[in-house]
């Protein structure tokens, strides 16, 4: 039982027997941590990544292709769990709150708020005025006529500018 290699192994959780399972982990853990440490810098959240990349191989190993091998699978999903990471710590300021900051602050003066949106393009002001309107981004995507990963392009875009003017000033 100690000598089995990853195809093996494979074979049998596929086949039910879930405990080979920690063979892989105890295999693979060190190396998958300290590629995740030295991208994120702190033990406990690489520990999280860590976990959670383990899982999302096991949930995943039915599909698994027993004859290729189990690393390059393994850092692809850790790869792509540090990237749900950082995505989860990014600070985002929604656009009402720009929107309403930048209201707040001019005592409700358009002229002054719309001057201050001038570095908008017509696609990115048109967006958001549907977006504070209450349309979802598959309507806005609908209206311009747009695929809905563009749309959400042109409303991030757009925000960061806000954003940008914003502490420019």
């Amino acid at each position: 039982m100690g000598t089995l290699v990853d195809k093996e192994i494979l074979i049998r959780i596929q086949k039910g027997e879930i405990d080979y399972f920690t063979f892989i982990v105890k295999k693979y853990t060190q190396q998958i941590f300290n590629y995740v440490l030295k991208k994120l810098g702190q033990r406990d959240e690489a520990e999280d990544v860590v976990q959670n990349s383990f899982l999302k191989f096991y949930k995943a190993i039915g599909r698994f292709d027993v004859d290729r091998p189990i690393l390059p699978y393994l850092f692809q999903i850790t790869k792509n769990e540090i990237k749900m990471y950082w995505r989860s710590k990014k600070k985002l300021l929604p656009l009402d709150e720009a929107l309403v900051s930048y209201i707040e602050e001019d005592s409700f003066d358009q002229e002054v708020l719309l001057k201050k949106l001038e570095v908008l393009s017509g696609e990115q002001k048109k967006a958001l005025t549907l977006v504070s309107e209450g349309y979802s981004y598959k309507e806005i995507s609908r209206q311009l006529q747009r695929p809905l990963n563009t749309v959400r392009t042109i409303i991030r875009r757009a925000r960061l500018q806000i954003m940008k003017v914003r502490e420019d000033e």
